[in-house]
């Protein structure tokens, strides 16, 4: 039992050591000193600065196709992953109906004439009988007479015009029971079969889920040329309300969120380059099209949330194992430059440390630019080849803790060959219970990689 408080005080007397020797390297040690900084060559190149985001691949164009008349489906003539033509026939639903419709229409129109052809000729009656009443003393007779022929020529010309856009309307709804494609694409989803039934107006659903971007061509014709409705989409999805589903998969587009901070330096135009994760990181230019007008908050505590901004960008490059759906980053240039460029780490304010051939060191001023990602633009100050020296707060921990050789061999000389990670004594320690000693008592690990 005696032996306990032996052991205690070797422990303690072991954590002090070890921290003598940690003070000793970052403070008088000429390795750790040689550690904390490194130099760099100036050099000419392009600097630039970039905003990311991450999001997933979407079809350039899609449209979400619907019949604009109420029927049976009697025809479907494509079917899923198909790809089609601007105008093509998708479907029809039986004619028989909106034909009915249209020949009533027609009749409509044509009782309507007739009256109009009546109501002329009893104005021109009384327009004669007023005349030979005028002439024998009858004139505020013809005139009451004049003003009521007038009315009924006038009632009878709106009844002719309300059943002609009672004709344009029934023809419009026969052209509809045919759906056509609004614009080129593949079939991507098909909601109904031979023998069900439409229901009018059925895409106004999914276009509440669409949104206008710039440079996405819009399909938002009635269902092409031959009748029906379709709304352009924004989103990867059918909104699942739509009766087929058009999508231009050989061209992709991806949305991204952007802090409050980065969304002022991005502009539409700016060119980006996108990174697809599933294509073994292949990576595809691209610029913005769109940004969006309106936030969009996430909170990330009961107090706090984050503000972002939603970018759209449109890929200019594709390949064939692209697939919608698929994740990937961008990263968007907001501004570049050619000119010298050191690392930004050598900067302190305005000024740089210069090293010279003889290893001798100089404070200069200098000149900045832009400010890139990890290197900054010097306008002036500096010349092609200088050497300037990186002071780095991570390089000067690693040397401490044996981020270089000569360290590690000061260590392993002074406490005889573990190092910190080793235990004190360099064999079997006495506190840790096995080969590494004190490890992590005094620094944990050993070398630092």
């Amino acid at each position: 039992m005696a032996r306990r408080p032996a052991l205690t005080t070797l422990a303690l007397a072991a954590l002090a050591a070890a921290a003598i020797v940690v003070a000793v390297l970052v403070v008088g040690s000429p390795a750790a000193s040689s550690a904390q900084e490194r130099t760099a060559t100036v050099e000419r190149g392009v600097i630039q600065s970039t905003a990311s985001g991450s999001g997933n691949l979407e079809p350039a164009n899609q449209a979400d196709v619907d019949f604009a008349t109420s029927g049976e489906i009697t025809h479907i003539y494509v079917k899923e992953g198909q790809h089609v033509s601007e105008d093509e026939i998708l479907a029809k639903v039986d004619p028989a109906a909106a034909n009915v419709a249209l020949a009533q229409a027609e009749a409509d129109l044509q009782s309507a004439q007739d009256a109009l052809d009546q109501a002329n000729e009893a104005a021109s009656t009384t327009t004669t009988t007023a005349t030979t009443a005028q002439s024998s003393g009858s004139k505020g007779a013809s005139d009451s007479s004049g003003s009521g022929s007038t009315m009924t020529v006038a009632a009878a010309q709106a009844n002719v015009e309300s059943a002609q856009l009672s004709v344009q309307s029934a023809e419009k709804a026969v052209t509809a029971t045919t759906l056509r494609a609004p614009m080129a694409g593949t079939v991507t989803a098909i909601d109904g079969s031979v023998g069900g039934q439409t229901v009018s107006g059925g895409s106004s659903s999914s276009s509440s889920s669409s949104s206008s971007s710039t440079g996405s061509n819009g399909a938002s014709v009635a269902g092409g040329l031959g009748g029906g409705s379709a709304s352009s989409s924004s989103s990867g999805a059918s909104g699942g309300s739509s009766f087929i589903t058009l999508a231009q998969v050989s061209r992709f587009k991806m949305e991204v969120s952007l802090s409050e901070s980065d969304i002022g330096s991005v502009k539409v135009g700016q060119p980006a380059t996108v990174t697809v994760n599933a294509a073994s990181g292949e990576q595809f230019a691209a610029r913005v099209t769109d940004i969006g007008v309106l936030s969009s908050s996430s909170s990330s505590g009961s107090s706090s949330s984050a503000v972002s901004y939603p970018v759209t960008l449109s890929l200019d490059q594709t390949a064939k194992r692209l697939k919608a759906g698929m994740s990937a980053t961008a990263d968007i240039v907001t501004s570049e430059v050619t000119g010298l460029a050191v690392p930004s780490q050598a900067l302190s304010g305005s000024t740089v440390t210069v090293q010279a051939a003889d290893g001798t060191q100089t404070t200069r001023r200098v000149q900045t630019g832009v400010v890139g990602d990890a290197t900054t633009q010097v306008v002036s100050g500096l010349k092609v080849g200088d050497k300037v020296v990186v002071r780095s707060t991570a390089a000067a921990l690693g040397g401490a803790l044996g981020g270089s050789d000569q360290a590690d061999s000061a260590i392993r000389s002074r406490l005889g060959g573990g190092g910190l990670g080793g235990g004190l004594g360099g064999g079997g320690g006495f506190v840790g219970g096995g080969p590494g000693g004190l490890r992590g008592a005094a620094g944990g690990g050993g070398r630092t990689p």
